[in-house]
C-alpha cells in the first residue's frame, strides 16, 4: 500500500452526535497536497480508499469524513439517510467546513483542494460560495445541472415530513429522485442500481453493502433538494472567486447530469460569471461513479494530471 490510514471522530457542529473521519497518507512521508473530499448520498468516505492509494502514491494525500446519516457517522442503522431534524443543508456544508479547519490546522502550510462527487458535488459548490480562502482548487464530480423539480421536492419532503415524521422513509420522494435513474437503462442486470456504473461486480457489492442499500428519509431528501436548489440559483457561479481552478467530470451516461447536458450548464454558468481556470470532461461511455467506472484508471490519471499542473511549481 502507498498510504497509512488513520481515523478518528470530530463533534458535528449539530451538537447531536459525532462524525467518523478518515486520513489516508502517503506512505513515503512526503506530503506535496491534500485532496478533501465529500461523498455522495447513501455511500460513505472508505468506498474511496482505491482513490486514496492512486493519490497517495503521487504524495498527495485523501482526507475525508463520513456525512452526518452516513457510514460510521450514522450512531444506528436507523439513522442512515438522517442528516438533521430542521437544517442538514446547512449542517452538511458546516461540518464539511469543521474537517476543512482540522485539516488546516494540522498541515498549515499545504496545498488543499476540494472535490465533491455527487450529493458532495452539492456540499462542495455550497462551500465553494461560503469559504473559499487559501484554497489551491476544486473538483466537482457527477453533479447536476438546474433543476426546477428541486423546489417542489423541497416542498413534497415538508409535505411528508408533516404527515408521517421526518424520518419516514418515502418511496415516492425516491421514485422521484435517484429511484428514477435506472430506467435510463433498461435490460441491464443490475436494474435499478444500473446508473451507477457499467462495472456489475461494483452494482452489485453496491447493492450487498448495508452503508449503501438504504432508503433516505424524508428530511434527508429535503436537505438534498435544498442544496441542489441553493446551487442552481443564478447567482451561484459569480459568487465564486474567479481565480479559483474549477475542474468539472462526469459520465455522459450519468441521469444525475442529465447525461452531460446538466454538467454543461452548470460549466456555462461559470465559464459566463468570468471563472478564468475551467475544465470540462466527460466520460462518454460512463455512468455516475466515475471512480468506479470500467476506464476508471483514465479517470485517474487525468485527475492527477489536473492537480500536478495546478500545485506550486516547488512541489513538483
Amino acid at each position: 500500500m502507498n498510504y497509512i490510514k488513520t481515523s478518528e471522530h470530530f463533534p458535528s457542529c449539530s451538537e447531536k452526535g459525532e462524525n467518523a473521519c478518515y486520513f489516508w497518507l502517503p506512505a513515503s512521508g512526503n506530503l506535496r497536497a491534500i485532496v478533501q473530499l465529500a461523498h455522495g448520498m447513501c455511500e460513505y468516505a472508505e468506498r474511496y480508499e482505491h482513490l486514496a492509494e492512486v493519490l497517495c502514491q503521487k504524495d498527495i494525500a485523501l482526507i475525508s469524513h463520513d456525512h452526518p446519516g452516513h457510514g460510521r457517522s450514522a450512531a444506528a442503522a436507523e439513522d442512515l439517510g438522517f442528516i438533521d431534524e430542521t437544517n442538514g443543508a446547512d449542517l452538511l456544508t458546516e461540518d464539511f467546513r469543521k474537517m476543512h479547519l482540522i485539516i488546516r490546522e494540522r498541515f498549515p502550510d499545504t496545498p488543499v483542494f476540494l472535490l465533491g462527487h455527487s450529493m458532495g458535488s452539492f456540499v462542495v459548490r455550497d462551500y465553494l460560495s461560503r469559504w473559499s480562502d487559501g484554497l489551491s482548487g476544486a473538483v466537482i464530480c457527477g453533479t447536476a445541472g438546474p433543476n426546477p423539480a428541486a423546489k417542489i421536492g423541497i416542498l413534497l419532503a415538508k409535505a411528508i415530513i408533516r404527515l408521517k415524521g421526518s424520518r419516514h422513509r418515502s418511496k415516492l420522494l425516491s421514485s422521484i429522485s435517484t429511484g428514477a435513474y435506472g430506467k435510463a437503462f433498461p435490460g441491464d442486470p443490475a436494474g435499478q442500481n444500473a446508473w451507477i456504473s457499467r462495472d456489475s461486480e461494483l452494482t452489485a457489492r453496491y447493492a450487498a453493502d448495508p452503508f449503501c442499500n438504504y432508503l433516505f428519509t424524508a428530511a434527508g431528501y429535503r436537505d438534498l433538494f435544498t442544496l441542489l436548489a441553493r446551487v442552481s440559483e443564478p447567482d451561484w457561479a459569480a459568487s465564486l472567486p474567479k481565480e479559483l481552478p474549477l475542474y468539472l467530470i462526469a459520465g455522459e451516461q450519468d441521469p444525475v447530469g442529465d447525461m452531460g447536458k446538466g454538467v454543461r450548464v452548470v460549466a456555462d454558468r461559470l465559464h459566463k460569471a468570468g471563472i478564468r481556470d475551467l475544465t470540462l470532461r466527460l466520460y462518454a461511455d460512463d455512468r455516475h461513479e466515475i471512480f468506479n467506472e470500467l476506464d476508471k484508471d483514465r479517470v485517474f490519471s487525468d485527475l492527477l494530471c489536473w492537480l500536478e499542473e495546478r500545485l506550486p511549481a516547488e512541489k513538483v
